[in-house]
């Protein structure tokens, strides 16, 4: 898997969004950079595979459902899957809007999950009994992204060609803030310890900060990270991968920003997410390395291999008895960890 076609979840490898090079400088943060931090298992990995029926469906987003389901899209075949986390069967949800590409997806405050059709512009809804309405974006070939529930009860999505965040009400009402830096190129997002939006600038090589009522802050990283996912830790700071660097990083509400290097090389680290509560743990993929990885609030990472080779991972979340499921896009499959 290539640096770019980790990148967003396969829209920069689908012929819609461009990356390019170098960055563009921001608001000043301090960035400290450690020893890398490396860790010794601290417990068995196990991990099984389950291969999605539709072949070639190129599963990108994965979400835990309201339902106590696992949620994820079906990034190339124009549907939502549903795998049941007991009996580990599928079942698949097809989108009306024709070649939507379906991305991002996460549960909302109304108990439904979201999701976002790059290609299609649109955000998508889904019940948990599988009926989808959708709801067209207001700026032609906006390329949603990544979505998230915000604290305000309304989801929150970054528009990566419109440079825009747009909040979306559950009635589908839409608003959009204009990102400050200029083809910044917003792509995930999650949700901070002080009620704000926490986002990644791709190609401005930033993190954002909008709060619920629509002011904006940015912290510049260094030109050329590639920022992607992002996640709130258990430590009160938000958490955030960079492809380029291959780096793990930690940003404070202030914008104190700290590095941590991931032990193999151009391991491609693409999306996090908080580990179970009370584990004190973050995991994401490594995308390159075909790893699954955790670190710890200290900076210490541990990786675990992937059965499959070149699996093409991509997302990650926490599931039923905390174990920890992520898409293989390039194999097909949904992976679950259950270590111990």
């Amino acid at each position: 898997m290539s640096v770019a076609c980790a990148a967003l979840a396969l829209a920069a490898c689908s012929g819609k969004s461009v990356l390019p090079a170098g960055g563009q400088g921001g608001a000043g943060s301090y960035i400290a950079r450690p020893g890398v931090h490396h860790a010794g298992p601290a417990f068995t990995s196990v991990v099984t595979e389950l291969a999605v029926p539709q072949k070639i469906s190129k599963p990108t987003g994965i979400a835990l459902g309201p339902d106590g389901n696992i949620w994820f899209t079906e990034n190339h075949k124009n549907a939502i899957g549903m795998v049941n986390a007991t009996t580990q069967k599928f079942t698949r949800f097809m989108i009306t809007t024709h070649n939507a590409a379906p991305t991002s997806i996460v549960a909302g405050p109304d108990g439904n999950l979201w999701f976002t059709e790059s290609f299609g512009n649109k955000i998508g809804r889904i019940t948990p009994a599988g009926v989808i309405t959708e709801f067209p974006v207001n700026i032609a070939g906006s390329d949603p992204i990544g979505i998230v529930a915000g604290p305000d009860g309304n989801l929150w999505v970054t528009e990566f060609d419109a440079n825009r965040i747009l909040r979306v009400t559950p009635t589908g009402t839409l608003t959009g803030f204009l990102v400050p830096t200029p083809k910044s190129h917003p792509a995930f997002l999650t949700v901070g310890p002080d009620n704000a939006i926490w986002f990644t600038e791709s190609t401005a090589n930033k993190i954002g900060q909008l709060t619920v009522t629509g002011h904006f802050s940015e912290f510049a990283l260094a030109s050329g990270s590639l920022p992607e996912g992002i996640a709130a830790g258990p430590d009160g700071n938000l958490w955030f991968t960079e492809i380029t660097s291959s780096d793990i990083g930690q940003i404070t509400t202030k914008g104190v920003i700290t590095l941590f290097s991931t032990p193999t090389a151009n391991a491609g680290p693409a999306h996090i997410t908080a580990g179970p509560t009370g584990s004190g743990l973050l995991w994401f993929t490594e995308a390159n390395a075909n790893n699954i990885a955790t670190v710890t609030t200290a900076g210490a990472i541990t990786e675990f291999a992937v059965p499959t080779a070149a699996s093409g991972l991509n997302n990650i979340t926490v599931g039923p008895s905390n174990n920890i499921w992520f898409t293989e896009q390039t194999a097909n499959k949904i992976g679950i960890e259950s270590g111990s």
